[in-house]
């Protein structure tokens, strides 16, 4: 029961926490806004770069399976032959 009061008393929507936000970054000096306005386009930009990578989900599930065994099994050969052909 203490608990779920301690809860209730601290749980914010998400209306108070965007309103909490904008009191404190009107408190924010003028020499830092361009650092917090980066900070928030990064913050913004992360789940687009998560959606690039995760668009490749799934995309070896066609491939055959002798040869991802193949792949698999002979990577580390295959890398290092490759490594040698670099270097000549």
């Amino acid at each position: 029961m203490i608990f779920s009061k301690f809860v209730k008393k601290n749980t914010m929507t998400n209306a108070q926490i965007r309103n909490q936000l904008l009191r404190k970054i009107q408190k924010i000096p003028n020499d830092k806004l361009k650092e917090l306005n980066d900070y928030i386009a990064k913050l913004e930009g992360e789940p687009e770069k998560k959606s690039k990578v995760l668009s490749f989900a799934g995309a070896w599930n066609d491939i055959d399976n002798s040869v991802f065994q193949d792949l698999t099994e002979n990577l580390i050969n295959n890398r290092q032959r490759n490594k040698r052909r670099i270097n000549e």
